[in-house]
């Protein structure tokens, strides 16, 4: 009988599992037809993804679907184990200086996928290039960083400098937008990814990409890691629309399919010789307002659409019993999560109380907005369906602005939309990784532009509290401003899902940012 993984919010405060880096059967990729009676194993992988790369970038997006192609290929220096505890893989060890230095020792023998040893000027170089050039993914991980202190003190110490006190920096260095990039291939390639910086430490290495279909990769000879990964060739496919991706699982056309539509979960699970296999993640989705775009720059409209819009409706018709309809401003066991404060600023719906202060506002006989919508994500595309007709009953005309993953992408991150719906995963457990892509020096910041010093100060100051209790009341604090001004309104505590045909081994779902590791994954034989 197959066996689905039960989802339970409550849960999410208990030990998280998954990951990775002891994972892995020792198996060998090919396995022998007289070995005992163990199936004999596949060469090839193949797996489809929700959205198209784009680029093999290591540290510039700040997309879940970018990483599941990347992480392949670049590594970062510290990963999560089966119990949720950082541990050291790039950095072989590490100890701390004062509070604001730590000392890193980069594990010797690693190369590259061009040969090279990795050195600690790699690492060097690689943070300082997320710095420079302001990098999206990369800096939310980085965010205290002082980089012109931060120093390679030989070819396997790196000396990494904090501005201040920083209790997450390790883990945050688990993000896979800090993978570590080859400092000389990205430098003779002129820094094209598609044509020789595309150069990490990784398992697979880079093959040939095809726009908006598919990306090859095959197993690096020389990987650090014996007997990894398990499989000789890696096809990583992207299908956007969800109704084709349950057909591709349903047929079995790829080994593993990321996330399965909601509505099509049981569908796909009662298929013959397929599970869906799911767990919580660390994100939370939000309908984000961009209080740098008229109207959205008047309180009183924003507050207008709060009492305009039902939420917990849109989250149910999108999603059903998948997830969670959002109890907090992040998702429970997540540093930062309060129900009780959440409550106190969570309005109930109100067309008339809308309707007031849209007059208020200046706007009496009702006015045009404009949701900005991820075109491969059919949930939020429903969501936001339903917010339009929710607000069109309090005399407010919604524009769908539905566009391409990486052009909404662009046009959010740019500030050019009114509102979107977005989310923020809470990669190191706390709140503070979400947080921070609000702050100025983020790239992210312009998705709400909410330039509020005194939210700016409890985010620096939690950023340097050691106290972990001391910690959670800022994030608090911090998380009280965004939803007292209306700028983010919580929505859904996300959950994963992957469909895994019968016989793939060794697929586990990553939680902590949804990269999820294929070293360990073997298929079987056609």
């Amino acid at each position: 009988m197959k066996k689905r993984k039960a989802l339970a919010l409550a849960l999410c405060v208990a030990m998280l599992m998954t990951l990775l880096a002891a994972c892995g059967s020792s198996d060998t990729t090919t396995a022998a037809p007289d070995n005992g009676g163990e199936a004999a194993k596949g060469d090839h992988l193949i797996v489809v993804d929700s959205a198209d790369v784009s680029n093999l970038e290591p540290n510039e997006s700040d997309e879940q679907t970018h990483y599941q192609y990347t992480r392949q290929i670049y590594e970062t220096l510290f990963v999560y184990d089966e119990n949720y505890n950082i541990q050291p893989w790039l950095c072989e060890s590490y100890e701390y200086e004062d509070d604001c230095t730590i000392i890193m020792h980069i594990r010797k023998g690693v190369k590259f996928h061009n040969g090279d040893e990795l050195k600690a000027s790699d690492v060097l170089f690689t943070f300082k290039r997320i710095v420079d050039e302001n990098l999206g993914g990369g800096r939310v991980e980085i965010p205290n960083i002082d980089i012109a202190k931060c120093e390679a003190v030989d070819d396997y110490t790196l000396k990494f400098v904090t501005t201040v006190p920083s209790a997450t920096q390790i883990s945050l260095l688990e993000g896979p937008a800090t993978g570590i990039l080859s400092e000389r291939a990205y430098k003779e390639a002129n820094g094209d990814f598609l044509n020789g910086a595309c150069c990490g430490t990784g398992p697979f290495k880079f093959v040939s990409y095809k726009a908006g279909d598919s990306v090859e990769l095959e197993a690096f000879e020389d990987y650090w890691r014996e007997g990894e990964p398990k499989v000789k060739t890696l096809t990583i496919r992207a299908i956007p629309d969800s109704a084709a991706r349950a057909t591709e699982a349903q047929t079995k056309g790829a080994h593993i399919v990321y996330d399965i539509n909601a509505t099509d979960i049981a569908m796909v699970d009662s298929t013959d010789g397929v599970s869906v296999v799911q767990d919580l993640g660390t994100n939370t989705s939000y309908l984000l307002f961009n209080t740098a775009m008229a109207p959205m720059d008047n309180p009183l409209v924003r507050e207008a659409i709060w009492y305009a819009v039902d939420p917990e409706a849109a989250v149910k018709l999108a999603y059903g019993d998948f997830g969670s309809f959002a109890t907090g401003w992040v998702c429970p066991g997540i540093l930062g999560y309060d129900e009780a404060s959440y409550k106190e600023h969570k309005v109930t719906r109100d067309v008339e109380k809308a309707k007031a202060l849209l007059a208020e506002a200046g706007y009496p006989n009702g006015l045009e907005v404009e949701i900005a919508v991820q075109g491969n994500n059919q949930q939020r595309i429903d969501m936001s369906v339903a917010f339009q007709a929710q607000l069109a009953e309090a005399g407010i005309t919604c524009k769908l602005n539905t566009m391409e993953s990486a052009t909404w992408i662009e046009y959010i991150l740019s500030g050019k939309h009114m509102m979107t719906i977005y989310g923020f995963s809470c990669a190191d457990f706390e709140a503070d990784r979400a947080l921070n892509q609000l702050m100025p020096f983020h790239s992210n910041f312009e998705l709400c532009s909410y330039d509020n010093a005194d939210f700016q100060k409890a985010v620096s100051e939690a950023g340097g509290t050691l106290d972990r209790d001391a910690r959670a009341k800022l994030y608090v604090q911090a998380a009280d401003m965004l939803m007292k001004d209306h700028v983010t309104l919580p929505l859904w505590h996300k959950a994963l899902n992957a469909a895994v045909v019968d016989g793939v081994e060794g697929f586990r779902i990553t939680r902590s940012y949804e990269h999820h590791y294929l070293q360990y994954v073997s298929v079987p034989a056609e």
